[in-house]
């Protein structure tokens, strides 16, 4: 016998670790209650930006680049930190999140276009057999899962030509105009691997991090607040990311320090791929223009954010990934 509907309240005690609910006054409330200061934008104003612009929770992540007192009556409350300061970091993260998506996804487009021409010059592939062998290669849920992906192309109106064209036989170049991300860096990796490119099998590392950079860049997720971790970096840098960060003039332990977390890395990463990748051009300049706004915006609101001390880690960071695009040659 089926379990009728539950009461409202029969599961309270299950979820009483969950934190409640709150309305905006008292979102405002506890910010206060945690020592977030009004002065430099007012309730209302701020009352106003988690109506309308941004919620509660992506704001207040931006809160962990700051630090909070310890001991005494105030013990637990953020130290100096204005509301101001979380809506200058949520911009700034936009703007950066603008910048990576369009270069991550021009550096998608140069890579599979690099694949075809290589594919098209060599007199030993046909553009068709690679690709079999290519799924053959894989184990049986990752070929399943690929198929899949190429038959979803079916139900696009964007892809569905392609689809219709070449579900029987598939080509590269269809391939690649409907693989994801994932599918394309594991592309990469094979080809290396068939025609003995190390230089080609090697990059696919570098692309996994492009892609998880594309990745959060498309779904919004936050990122400067990431730049508060300490050695958090799964696996090192590569040697390229290593010696264009060299490059830099910036000491050794700063190199180590921005290296070894996450988000640093994967931005350094996605930098030094763009700068080998995308040639010169429109596209090229447009990633670039993105990248350089962001720069400036902070620059534009360097009085507001921390420069030196505890609290300076996103400031730093930003420093650090702005030396990175200037030895690259990205910019000026």
């Amino acid at each position: 016998m089926a379990d009728g509907p539950k009461r409202v309240g029969e599961d309270v005690e299950r979820r009483e670790h969950i934190k409640p609910k709150l309305s905006i006054d008292q979102q405002i409330a506890h910010l206060r209650a945690k020592g977030v200061k009004f002065e430099k934008c007012g309730v209302e104003e701020a009352r106003v930006y988690l109506s309308y612009e941004r919620g509660f929770y992506e704001l207040t992540a931006y809160r962990k680049l700051f630090t909070k007192r310890q001991g005494g009556e105030r013990d637990g409350e953020y130290a100096n930190l204005d509301f101001a300061q979380l809506v200058a970091f949520a911009e700034l993260d936009e703007s950066l999140r603008d910048a990576l998506l369009v270069m991550t996804r021009q550096i998608e487009h140069y890579q599979g276009t690099k694949l075809n021409y290589a594919i098209d010059e060599r007199e030993d592939e046909d553009g068709y057999a690679i690709v079999e062998d290519f799924l053959l290669s894989l184990k049986p849920e990752s070929k399943d899962y690929m198929e899949k992906e190429f038959d979803r192309s079916a139900f696009s109106p964007y892809t569905r030509g392609i689809h219709e064209k070449y579900s029987g036989n598939k080509s590269a170049w269809a391939f690649l105009k409907v693989a994801s991300f994932g599918s394309l860096v594991d592309f990469m990796r094979f080809c290396g691997r068939r025609w003995d490119d190390e230089r080609l099998g090697g990059s696919h590392y570098n692309m996994k991090r492009v892609k998880s950079v594309r990745n959060c860049a498309a779904h919004g997720s936050c990122i400067i607040n990431s730049f508060a971790e300490v050695d958090n970096a799964e696996r090192p840098a590569s040697r390229e990311v290593h010696e264009a960060a060299a490059k830099t003039g910036a000491s050794k332990a700063t190199r180590r320090k921005w290296l070894h977390n996450s988000a640093v890395q994967e931005i350094a990463t996605t930098l030094v791929v763009y700068a080998d990748v995308v040639p010169e051009g429109k596209m090229r300049q447009n990633g670039i223009a993105r990248l350089k706004s962001f720069f400036d915006e902070a620059d534009e609101v360097a009085d507001l954010l921390p420069s030196k001390g505890p609290d300076a880690k996103a400031t730093a960071a930003i420093s650090f990934v702005k030396s990175l695009t200037k030895s690259l040659g990205l910019i000026e």
